[in-house]
């Protein structure tokens, strides 16, 4: 989410989904995720208005939400800073989808910008390729963008690894799927024939068409290696380097898009 988005318009935009999507049973799913639960129980209206399908239930979430988000009840308006559980709220609802595919406008005025589209389009592809870690990847690379770049830049890696992995049909834990992300890189670039070492040098463009392809494959070293340095989360490193949010974000987007289009 933006780092700018206004705490009025985020509670707006959940109760939105909530109203379209929450059944008694995610209620108390959020209430146990915020530790808002006697409050979700104890509420007047909240649960029996959902169950009766009363006309006063949009107020009682728009009533209860602000506790839920953990409200510091101080002055600023911005969601980032007033709610100190806006990113377990915001992954159990699942905002960032459900807006894309529901309200557009209210969708851009909370993601727009923030350089990580194309987690949205991540999803069809993944399905298609039978990815079922791809959701927590996404929601681990956004939650860290906000809370532990470190987390996000572990998660990037981890989700190319996948994703590659994948391709070549290397499911589970077995001996066979063992292999360092250099070698992973070159047999997917061979198998999707986006092998720099490929391309003829006879064909028009032939060097800066190698050196774009080799950018695709830089990019998932470079993630890896940023992970490796202490820079990402995996390798339980004690007092490591910290990464800075905007090199970190720059990282992600990268290799968030190389994903992407991989997968398709």
């Amino acid at each position: 989410m933006r780092s700018d988005a206004k705490a009025n318009q985020v509670v707006i935009a959940l109760a939105k989904a909530i109203k379209a999507t929450f059944a008694k049973g995610d209620w108390l799913e959020l209430g146990l995720l915020t530790e808002a639960d006697d409050l979700i129980q104890n509420h007047r209206r909240l649960l029996r208005s959902l169950e009766w399908g009363d006309s006063d239930y949009s107020g009682g979430i728009i009533d209860v939400l602000p506790r839920v988000l953990g409200d510091t009840g101080g002055r600023s308006k911005l969601a980032v800073e007033r709610y100190p559980n806006l990113a377990v709220v915001e992954d159990t609802v699942g905002l960032r989808k459900w807006l894309a595919d529901h309200d557009r406008s209210l969708h851009d005025a909370l993601y727009a910008g923030d350089n990580l589209d194309a987690l949205d389009d991540l999803d069809d592809a993944a399905g298609e390729l039978g990815i079922t870690e791809i959701d927590m990847h996404a929601a681990r690379i956004r939650k860290g963008l906000r809370d532990d770049p470190g987390q996000a830049i572990g998660s990037a890696k981890e989700l190319l690894e996948t994703t590659l992995k994948a391709i070549l049909g290397l499911h589970g834990t077995g001996p066979e799927t063992k292999l360092d992300i250099p070698v992973l890189v070159k047999r997917v670039n061979v198998q999707l024939r986006l092998d720099a070492a490929g391309v003829d040098g006879g064909q028009p463009g032939a060097t800066p068409r190698r050196k774009v392809l080799g950018s695709l494959a830089q990019i998932v070293h470079s993630t890896a290696e940023l992970r490796n340095a202490g820079l990402g989360t995996g390798h339980g490193i004690s007092q490591g380097p910290v990464l800075d949010v905007p090199t970190a974000r720059m990282v992600v987007s990268a290799a968030v898009s190389t994903t992407a289009r991989l997968q398709k």
